[in-house]
């Protein structure tokens, strides 16, 4: 019987910590959100501060890059080459989202919503670090 890696209760308190403190760190009041490798929401922590739409894009792009196993920015790339990519729902082509893979397999993901591309990107790498 093949058996599945899936995050656990302290995988996400380790994360969500992990990333909060980046977001503290560099001063950007942001909505972290993670989600299973299905793309269904596990957590979501919204920092004081953080903006109303918040919530829905971080879970937006955890959920892209999950379902995509890849970050979500990269679909703004390919939108030239497949706008149909558009249609999509549930799916956000900007950065911020990342898959969080183990021993290869994608996982889940993460979304963080609040600063610039750059900004997002480095509070969802924090937040996968804080788990190896």
């Amino acid at each position: 019987m093949k058996t599945k890696a899936v995050l656990g209760g302290a995988d996400l308190d380790a994360m969500l910590a992990a990333a909060r403190a980046k977001a503290q760190e560099i001063g950007i009041a942001a909505t972290i959100a993670i989600v299973d490798d299905g793309g269904y929401p596990f957590r979501l922590e919204r920092c004081d501060g953080a903006g109303a739409m918040t919530p829905a894009v971080a879970t937006a792009k955890a959920r892209t890059a999950a379902l995509m196993r890849a970050p979500s920015g990269v679909l703004t790339s390919r939108l030239k080459d497949e706008p149909e990519l558009l249609r999509l729902t549930d799916y956000l082509p900007m950065p911020g989202g990342l898959p969080v893979r183990w021993d290869g397999m994608c996982i889940g993901g993460i979304g963080v919503s609040g600063g610039n591309a750059e900004q997002d990107v480095a509070i969802a790498e924090a937040g996968i670090a804080a788990i190896g």
